[in-house]
């Protein structure tokens, strides 16, 4: 029997580790005074973890004469036996439940422990504890570590005194050895008084007795001899450490503790042994992710090899063809030399070496042949591989063409493999964008109320590597590569889907440099211009990000999967609602901006960004020096999206404002929609003194101009904070989507730092996650700039780009590319001279009177723009527009001659 308090806004995991199939884990519990909440999890991976108190297996199992596998009952249910009992199945395990708990809010544990890889096997429900012992038992079909989930994070302020005892039952003895003796009582591995910080603010630091036991269980009371208030399994926590201030950090997963060793040398003895076990804990992490990695890549290696096999016969085949044929034109040269010469012993040599070589390439053309009989067999039959289509092309009774056919073969067959590949990869990094359904189990700030049960569950990824149950059915569910159908001729020629253009390169992790240069100095700058726009005045390289501003405007198609997933909606209230989060989770990246500006792009300065691992090409080109406007263009096969917009930046002493000005439009394939919205100001708070912080702050409002319905965002300013401190609460966002008469039919909370959900119904306690922004990608990304991965990919030249891009380009501009190595003096002396090599330009067009215009973008009529926006003096409105020349000078190599040189 096991006694421990569950402190409030906390939750007790009690692992049980059950060493074989088949084993009944069975439980008895009360709380005193107080009701807590109860529910069992699974821990994915079979390495055993230590239980978190002494577990005894039963020789007989009295309770299962007279009572259930698996039933969950009340004392008093149990003794009138009157209980009507539910059962139901959960992945295979059998268990039965019959508690009377009334309905409560969806646990934000249950939350957590998704994000840590667990899998539900019963949810986490209220139970009567305090006026009835709460008995139950659950029989799992295998082996590996359970949880008994005790949560009282539903309580602010109530402690609850909890009586345990687990016992299992139908196990083998000698297994029992494995999970006894393990807990809090039994003899500790290091003990000693610590300080742990309070859980409420404002209440400094109380000193508590933590016990680390040889599992790796670690637990606090108030006295060596007091209740354990807390467990903490150490194998499976994140621990960090700060010597100078003996500070010990460990968060558990539900719950992040603060401890301060009384001594140096405390601190380094505790260390010392929490590291101990919690590297024995990472050596089973890396163990289980390189056996799942194996196992998922294993999947495709038949795959691979059939497709590589295919287009090796192919290029073999194509290149028996090309031999023949120039072996053909050298006996036509021989028979005219004949003629004119006559039979001289060169031309002899030269007939005698052309039929050696005749004979070679007719018995290489067989064995290509023979190959592929061989090899291929189902090429041959009509099979519905994906990639048989480019040998059924290449046949010996074909006409012969160019390389380029196979190169697009190679491509494509890549392009595929590569996709599948990296899909699994994304799942296992743990993208929390749900593609599959509107509603989720993730919650925001979500009380009282469970979600409805037609809801899908949002599959989440354990950091471990191991996948939930769900994502296992999917995995079995899904067919293998050679099962798919070939497309049609359609299919293939199908425009606009740029993830079957090209190979998927494989892009860089870092930035070449760490930042090298400090901003305080560019304060003296701004005092001098304080009101005035800052894109007209030349700043210091130290100023700036390595990143332009034309990349900038790319960086917003982050997240574009959130247009391919409106493109995919029948209903145009949702596809509203995933176009207007697109629209926000374009600020996702700049909360860990450090409050530096990007590059102004010169005159004709272009930039072009192909990602076939999100299916887009992107182009942008500056199209106005003062104002400094830039246009840009982005298409896929599900989307267009384009804009053109004015950047301003002004310093008003204690904040500098961003300013974005222009209309944003996105249309959707098979659908009359477009939509239309421009952005609120940015602000930089903080700049002289204080923490600094980037705050987006106004209204933004996304119009179906085609449907008339919108959406009306809020970006709330920060609240809390102090004076010179960020706001304690901030990045909040409200929007609220509207009918075409004008009513409230949808709203969307959240953070745009962090997600988004929707209020199912209107209902602020019903919510289903719709976004959730990537953690920057990095573990040190601060060194960088605060770029997130994604940023840090847009200036790196791949092999899509290699030989392809005009000199305009960004990639080839010097100073930025020097700043980006981290070569900070040659930068700014660089930037000095491109922007005075501008000026120069600039006045010798003015003096020769010729006018410069963009080359890749026109100024056409844009009735959803303001009149001024081109010029004070317009009274139509226009904007710059993508005139689509950019790509057929790309494909053909053909850039126009008259092309600037910039740099």
């Amino acid at each position: 029997m096991e006694v421990l308090q569950v402190q409030p806004r906390d939750t007790y995991l009690h692992y049980v580790y059950v060493p074989t199939k088949n084993t009944s884990i069975q439980w008895s519990f009360t709380t005193k005074r107080n009701n807590i909440q109860f529910g069992v999890y699974k821990r994915h991976g079979q390495e055993p973890l230590p239980s978190s108190s002494e577990v005894y297996f039963r020789s007989h199992a009295v309770r299962q004469a007279s009572l259930p596998a698996g039933e969950l009952l009340a004392r008093g249910a149990s003794e009138s036996g009157m209980a009507s009992s539910a059962v139901s199945t959960h992945s295979g395990l059998s268990v039965t439940n019959s508690s009377s708990s009334r309905p409560r809010a969806k646990s934000m544990a249950s939350v957590k422990l998704r994000e840590q890889g667990f899998s539900e096997i019963i949810p986490i429900q209220h139970t009567n504890s305090s006026q009835t012992k709460i008995e139950g038992s659950l029989v799992v079909p295998e082996p590996g570590n359970y949880v008994l989930v005790f949560d009282n994070t539903f309580s602010r302020n109530t402690p609850k005194l909890l009586t345990l005892s687990v016992t299992l039952s139908e196990g083998e003895p000698a297994a029992a050895a494995a999970v006894m003796g393990s807990g809090h009582g039994g003899a500790a591995d290091l003990t000693g008084w610590l300080l742990k910080k309070r859980r409420k603010k404002m209440q400094g630091w109380a000193k508590r007795w933590f016990s680390l036991s040889p599992s790796g269980v670690l637990s606090y009371s108030t006295s060596p001899q007091g209740v354990p208030r807390g467990m903490i399994q150490i194998r499976i926590s994140s621990i960090s450490t700060q010597p100078k201030t003996k500070a010990i950090h460990i968060d558990s997963g539900t719950m992040i503790y603060h401890l301060k060793a009384l001594s140096q040398e405390d601190h380094e003895t505790w260390t010392k042994h929490l590291k101990k076990h919690r590297a024995s804990g990472l050596e089973t992490e890396v163990e289980s992710f390189q056996e799942w990695r194996m196992k998922r890549q294993s999947r495709h290696v038949s795959a691979v090899a059939r497709d590589k096999a295919r287009i090796d016969i192919t290029r073999g085949l194509q290149g028996s063809a090309t031999l023949k044929e120039k072996l053909e034109a050298l006996q036509q040269w021989i028979q005219q030399q004949k003629q004119k010469e006559g039979d001289t012993a060169a031309l002899g040599e030269l007939d005698a070496i052309h039929d050696d070589l005749e004979l070679a390439i007719e018995t290489q053309d067989q064995q290509w042949h023979v190959i592929q009989e061989t090899v291929l067999p189902l090429s041959n039959t009509g099979s519905s591989s994906a990639l048989a289509s480019p040998i059924r092309a290449t046949t010996p009774t074909m006409p012969f063409k160019p390389d380029v056919a196979a190169d697009q073969a190679q491509a494509q067959a890549q392009a595929q493999v590569q996709a599948q590949i990296t899909a699994q990869e994304a799942e296992y990094a743990g993208s929390l964008f749900s593609r599959d359904s509107v509603a989720s189990d993730e919650f925001y700030d979500a009380n009282d109320v469970d979600l409805s049960d037609h809801e899908e569950p949002v599959h989440v990824v354990d950091d471990a590597g191991e996948t939930t149950e769900e994502d296992d059915e999917y995995d079995e569910a899904e067919p293998e590569p050679e099962e798919e159908e070939a497309p049609s001729p359609v299919q293939a020629a199908a425009p606009k889907d740029w993830t079957n253009q090209a190979e998927c390169p494989l892009r860089r992790q870092r930035l070449p440099c760490v930042a090298s240069s400090d901003v305080g100095s560019a304060l003296s700058v701004f005092r001098k211009n304080v009101g005035k726009d800052l894109s007209t005045i030349a700043m210091p390289v130290s100023m700036n990000e390595p990143i332009n501003m034309l990349q900038k405007a790319c960086e917003e198609l982050e997240y574009s999967e959130l247009l391919d997933k409106a493109a995919t909606l029948d209903d145009p209230l949702e596809r509203l609602v995933y176009v207007t989060v697109f629209a926000i989770s374009s600020y996702a990246s700049s909360q860990y901006r450090t409050g530096r500006k990007p590059f102004n792009p010169m005159m004709t300065e272009t930039y072009e960004n192909i990602r076939p691992d999100k299916g887009f090409r992107f182009v942008a080109e500056k199209v106005c020096h003062n104002p400094l406007t830039i246009a840009a263009h982005a298409e896929s096969k599900n989307y267009k999206y384009w804009q053109c917009t004015k950047i301003k930046s002004k310093f008003w002493g204690k904040s500098m404002e961003f300013m974005t000005e222009g209309v944003f439009h996105v249309t959707l394939e098979g659908r009359d929609d477009h939509f239309t919205y421009a952005k609120p100001s940015s602000w930089m708070r903080n700049m002289i003194a204080g923490e600094k912080y980037l705050e987006h702050a106004g209204e933004m409002k996304v119009v179906n101009q085609s449907t008339g319905e919108y959406a009306i965002v809020q970006f709330k300013e920060g609240t809390g904070g102090g004076l010179f401190g960020a706001p304690t609460n901030r990045n909040d966002i409200v929007a609220t989507v509207y009918s075409k008469n004008g009513k409230k039919v949808k709203r969307i909370v959240g953070k745009w730092s962090d997600k988004l959900t929707e209020e199912i119904g209107m209902d602020k306690r019903r919510l289903a996650v719709l976004w959730t922004a990537n953690s920057p990608g990095i573990d040190d990304y601060t060194n960088y700039y605060g770029f997130t991965r994604f940023c840090m990919e847009l200036n790196e030249i791949t092999s899509l780009e290699k030989g392809k891009l005009p000199i305009t380009d960004t990639r080839f501009r010097p100073d930025q590319r020097l700043y980006e190595e981290g070569r900070v003096d040659e930068a700014d002396a660089e930037k000095q001279r491109i922007e005075q090599k501008q000026r120069e330009r600039r006045k010798q067009f003015e003096i020769q009177g010729v006018q410069w215009t963009p080359r890749w973008f026109t100024l056409q009529d844009d009735p959803y723009n303001e009149p001024s926006f081109v010029s004070p003096d317009n009274t139509v409105p226009k904007s710059w527009v993508f005139n689509q020349e950019y790509w057929t000078a790309r494909e053909t190599g053909q850039w126009p001659k008259d092309l600037f040189e910039l740099w």
